[in-house]
């Protein structure tokens, strides 16, 4: 993609997100909710979840949404499971990639030479640490989770061991974050 279309992209995603801002400041949070209904605020933030984790940068739409939506009256419990499980499924799209981009990685012996260390270093570590340590850089932190994922598909880090660490930290992160919004209104 040349310079010139990525930018206006850039451009557009910050117009909206602007937009955002200003709708909810506007017209407020509770209004919207009411307006649009609960059930599809629910709706709007697996959506805004599934194309936020989709993105590189999550942060630009899902924790906003979260954000309005709980201030709004929804309940931080079900909002942290459905922007978990559509944040999961993103997570899984970028594990995939990452898979699928190992043939072209393998071109490059420096690249299996870093798989191996990560591999190596896995391995030596207790079989419980890795699962705690992803749930805790998921749950924990605002971070990005592509990075993980799509490094898990890359050192061919078998998914079954990703997969429940990785959506119990979603379902952590996107809970405290709208509990705490609440909380703290």
């Amino acid at each position: 993609m040349n310079k010139k279309i990525r930018r206006m992209l850039d451009i557009f995603l910050l117009l909206i997100i602007i937009a955002w801002i200003v709708f909810l400041y506007i017209e407020g949070p509770e209004q919207v909710i009411e307006t649009i209904g609960v059930h599809n605020g629910y709706l709007i933030v697996f959506f805004a979840s599934l194309i936020g984790g989709i993105a590189t940068v999550s942060i630009i739409t899902v924790y906003p949404t979260i954000i309005a939506f709980a201030i709004g009256g929804l309940n931080p419990y079900i909002l942290g499971i459905i922007a978990a499980t559509s944040l999961t499924i993103a997570n899984l799209i970028y594990f995939y990639l990452g898979a699928k981009s190992r043939s072209i990685a393998n071109l490059h012996s420096r690249f299996d030479k870093i798989c191996s260390i990560i591999l190596r270093w896995m391995n030596k570590r207790p079989e419980w640490l890795i699962p705690i340590l992803i749930w805790a850089y998921v749950g924990l932190s605002p971070f990005s989770n592509n990075l993980l994922t799509t490094s898990g598909g890359l050192i061919e880090y078998p998914i079954k061991k990703i997969i429940i660490p990785l959506f119990v930290g979603n379902v952590t992160f996107m809970i405290i974050l709208a509990y705490f919004v609440i909380l703290f209104k």
